[in-house]
């Protein structure tokens, strides 16, 4: 048996996983993180250039935790030296059902509301005027939320890490976990030639945590997702400065995206709500055609100056049945802490959840309100 005790194990070294170690290590545990693959890969939930931040919720919880999660990007920023965070603002759209509003909107609406976050409706000629590359009719529901934008998202990931070793913490990358050992006197990490102890076990595993915490059956879904990029003639209306993150409301639980131009890709547009059931190892990396076809068709319609697809990339969605994330201990081992759940919505939450997990970890408890998240619920 290993003779070193760490006092944390982070599994999974991707959004959650990272902003945990790096939390972790800034009180000064001694903290190792197991990564299956390479840090950055591009096989689970957490790569890409850019994520949107938002307040913007029909829940109104997610919007009280968000106020915490912007503050703490601001100070990642500050840590770093490095502009991770990128203001745009955004409007989000949504046909107006029988002159009643749109439901969904509508609940943005009173969730920003309650939670004291400025937004305001715009008229159609307000859109216009302000961003003209939409093409929208005037039955349409418009919010526009100042504060919305985006996050870099793998630069995120690589900032937390790269922090969390700069306070002592342990990276150990290409080393895939095969087993937890909650019941032994220590709790034990098994990998495919090592076991690591530790005191406290943070398991951030994505699409993988249904595979290590098989004693639970968590109702976790894994679904692939899919992305796709633009780079429209004008660039320079797509930049940041130029044009707001956007979503528009399908129906319930379903609705399309977009982000500014960011990087190499272009204008990012997807749709949330579709996607097959895969398994993490086996799924098919290739984007599919008709998902192409059916983002480019709305394009066309909404935002006719961004022309056709230029790439499209692939990525998983780990779920709940209600989309809220789980944080909490395993029922039966205190020492056992588990973050899973976020694909969709949880990115922009990173920075937060790292400081949440350290939290339980170093005091059993957290100042924040997580029985939302109660694996129990």
């Amino acid at each position: 048996m290993p003779s070193h005790i760490y006092d944390a194990i982070v599994i999974g070294a991707g959004g959650m996983g990272s902003a945990a170690a790096y939390h972790l290590a800034k009180i000064g545990a001694d903290v190792l993180v197991l990564e299956q693959f390479q840090r950055g890969h591009k096989l689970g939930s957490s790569h890409g250039e850019t994520r949107i931040i938002r307040f913007f919720y029909n829940k109104s919880f997610y919007a009280e935790l968000m106020k915490t999660a912007y503050s703490e990007w601001r100070e990642l920023e500050s840590a770093s030296n490095k502009q991770l965070l990128f203001t745009t603002g955004s409007v989000n759209l949504g046909a107006n059902l029988d002159g009643r509003g749109n439901p969904y909107v509508q609940s943005i609406k009173q969730s920003l509301d309650a939670a004291d976050v400025e937004c305001e409706w715009w008229e159609q000629t307000q859109l216009s005027e302000r961003f003209p590359q939409f093409s929208v009719s005037d039955d349409m529901d418009i919010l526009w939320q100042k504060d919305t934008g985006f996050l870099c998202a793998s630069e995120c990931v690589l900032t937390h890490l790269q922090l969390a070793e700069q306070h002592d913490a342990t990276v150990l990358e290409n080393t895939c976990v095969t087993k937890i050992d909650w019941q032994a006197g220590v709790p034990t990490v098994h990998t495919a030639g090592k076991q690591f102890q530790g005191r406290k076990i943070v398991l951030t595993a994505g699409a993988w945590t249904s595979y290590l915490l098989k004693e639970l059956n968590l109702p976790l879904s894994v679904t692939k997702q899919q992305v796709c990029y633009y780079r429209p003639t004008n660039t320079a209306l797509f930049q940041p400065n130029q044009f707001p993150v956007f979503t528009e409301t399908i129906k319930e639980g379903e609705f399309l995206y977009g982000i500014p131009c960011f990087g190499e890709n272009g204008v990012k547009v997807a749709r949330h709500g579709l996607g097959a059931n895969v398994l993490p190892d086996t799924c098919n990396r290739t984007p599919d055609a008709d998902y192409i076809q059916r983002i480019d068709g709305y394009v066309a319609e909404r935002i006719p100056s961004l022309g056709k697809t230029v790439s499209a990339e692939v990525c998983l969605y780990t779920e709940t049945p209600d989309e809220d994330f789980i944080i909490d201990t395993h029922p039966q081992c205190p020492n056992l802490l588990i973050a899973a759940g976020f694909s969709g919505h949880g990115f922009k939450f990173c920075s937060l959840v790292g400081r949440i997990m350290s939290e339980l970890v170093s005091r059993g408890e957290t100042d924040f309100d997580i029985s939302p998240f109660r694996i129990n619920r």
